[in-house]
């Protein structure tokens, strides 16, 4: 069962990926596609301006210099431009990345003369050179040219937007997992803390017990009877401790009588508490018996009424627990009120995180916990059903009635 589970989320995860990985590339294929357009459009552009240029040499009644056309109908475009000879000897250029002087050939460096050639190249291999035709048949050069700019920063986009996906994604990666490492460490602390806290108070009760019997060996039979409860108690808990981590089982079993189990194991340690708490429980007769692992969702209230308790900062105060059903629901709703200080609005997305307390010596992992309990290993549901500050708290646990009992 379990290792169905992970098989399943390490499928979705592959063709999340797969998915990714195809939108991806359908970017790139569908920009590149654009880019491909924009060529051809850029090319007939061109195409219609070498034309009005060739119109302009074959009027025999216009004295014109091919230079002054050069210069004037083709300077428009905003393309790296060079115009040769019939032997591919640069006579003009414009827009080249690097400026090279536009003088005679002859008059330039070896070094310019290189840079020149060398963008000659780079434009034959980008776009095949357009002739420059007297009466359709002498051609008189070759007209080379190379990317817009525009084209140039459309091609190099969609690397550029997947180079910052990548990076967004890393980032976020690491940061992910550093806060996840940072929740680990955080749960790993507070469960070395609330196992101290747990082994504390039975481990306590029989040193005392045991300290008794050896001023008054008379009490001998009483600490017996008190140090089995508490062996019992140590029992439950490493039985609780057990199963976090693994499947539980889970059996039928009646909330309202787990509940009420509690609720006595409370009130007979309420009067220990230095505080007036009057716990009440209340049940509808009709309660359904539910899939529960008994131990560990004693766990569960026992942490939901000590948080009650922890918020009850006057001497006097009462906190309610309600179990009812909604038959047509197929669902039972345990409700755990209290009449302590409440949490403000700003700590409500908060109280359910591992590590997140209000109480000053409080290592925040007991709603984390019963949250977990609940919801990962019951299917049930944990929620702060509403608060006020200084009106006090009301948390819901939903648990779900099997369908054939319900």
């Amino acid at each position: 069962m379990r290792y169905k589970i992970v098989s399943q989320k390490g499928n979705v995860k592959a063709l999340l990926f797969l998915v990714g990985i195809i939108l991806i590339v359908s970017g790139i294929f569908y920009s590149q596609r654009l880019v491909n357009d924009l060529k051809e459009q850029s090319a007939q552009y061109l195409r219609f301006r070498i034309k009005v240029f060739e119109t302009n040499i074959n009027n025999p009644n216009l004295n014109t210099d091919i230079n002054f056309l050069f210069n004037e109908v083709i300077r428009g475009a905003d393309y790296p431009i060079i115009y040769t000879n019939v032997n591919n000897v640069p006579q003009s250029w414009m827009h080249l990345e690097k400026d090279i002087p536009q003088v005679h050939p002859s008059e330039l460096t070896k070094k310019d003369s290189l840079r020149l050639y060398t963008y000659l190249e780079q434009m034959t291999g980008e776009n095949t050179p357009i002739p420059i035709k007297y009466q359709d048949s002498l051609i008189l050069g070759y007209y080379y040219y190379g990317l817009s700019p525009v084209i140039n920063k459309l091609r190099l986009f969609p690397f550029i937007a997947i180079g910052a996906a990548a990076l967004f994604i890393l980032v976020g990666y690491f940061g992910f997992s550093y806060i996840k490492k940072s929740e680990q460490q955080m749960i790993w602390v507070g469960m070395a803390k609330e196992t101290a806290h747990q082994l504390g108070t039975p481990l306590s009760s029989i040193a005392g017990w045991l300290e008794l019997i050896t001023l008054d060996r008379s009490l001998s039979d009483s600490a017996v009877s008190e140090i089995k409860k508490d062996l019992l108690r140590l029992n439950k808990i490493a039985g609780r401790f057990s199963k976090i981590g693994s499947v539980p089982e889970l059996t039928l079993n009646r909330v309202d009588e787990i509940t009420a189990l509690v609720v006595e194991y409370f009130q007979r340690r309420l009067p220990n508490m230095q505080k007036k708490v009057s716990l009440r429980f209340s049940a509808k007769a009709d309660i359904p018996a539910v899939l529960l692992n008994q131990e560990l969702f004693e766990w569960v209230l026992e942490n939901l009424i000590k948080n009650s308790i922890d918020s009850i900062e006057n001497t006097n105060g009462i906190i309610q627990i309600m179990i009812q059903h909604k038959a047509e629901k197929e669902l039972v709703y345990l409700d755990i009120s209290d009449t302590g200080r409440g949490i403000n609005a700003k700590q409500k997305k908060n109280i359910f995180k591992p590590g997140f307390s209000t109480k000053k010596r409080g290592w925040g992992l007991g709603l984390s916990l019963a949250r977990r309990i609940v919801e990962e290993y019951h299917g049930g549901k944990l929620f702060l059903k509403e608060s006020k500050p200084g009106a006090g708290s009301t948390f819901r646990i939903v648990l779900n009635v099997p369908k054939k009992l319900a």
